[in-house]
């Protein structure tokens, strides 16, 4: 295959796929005795999300091992070497960090402080501004969520 390597394409790819089964799986265990499997339960789009990344992970497989594109395989390659990887490692934490806080400070607090540490994160000055837009998001989401598609967030010690 022209001496391009597809060994860092296939484990990415078949760490996406270990994902969105995951992702699968733990979508049958969320409970929704009230909607049962209708499309405005709160299972409905996390199905078709982890669907849709199984299918994409396998198209992606498929395509490193059926006529593989070698010009694509350098261009990944050059990209990955100048990647600043501490940035996307970072954020990776923080989606941790933003999971463990759900609950305990509720989604609206959560988000805030998630999007204002991402943005600061990725080179923003702006630190107010970040704050407001993630407040205004956590709290329009979490309403959104609650009142339109009866999927209850974590609220927090505040209720809010």
């Amino acid at each position: 295959m022209n001496g391009v390597s597809w060994t860092r394409p296939r484990i990415a790819g078949a760490v996406l796929l270990a994902i969105g089964v995951i992702a699968l799986i733990a979508t049958f265990s969320i409970s929704s005795p009230r909607y049962g499997w209708s499309i405005t339960g709160p299972r409905f789009a996390p199905l078709l999300a982890s669907i849709a990344l199984i299918l994409l992970a396998l198209a992606f497989l498929l395509r490193t091992w059926w006529r593989p594109d070698p010009e694509w395989a350098r261009h990944v390659a050059t990209e990955m070497a100048e990647t600043h990887w501490p940035t996307p490692g970072g954020l990776l934490l923080l989606l941790v960090g933003y999971v463990l806080l759900l609950e305990p400070l509720g989604y609206a607090l959560a988000t805030t402080i998630f999007v204002w540490l991402s943005a600061w994160l990725l080179g923003s000055e702006k630190p107010v501004r970040d704050v407001i837009v993630g407040l205004v998001l956590g709290v329009i989401a979490g309403f959104a969520f609650g009142e339109w598609l009866n999927v209850q967030l974590p609220t927090g010690p505040w209720g809010v």
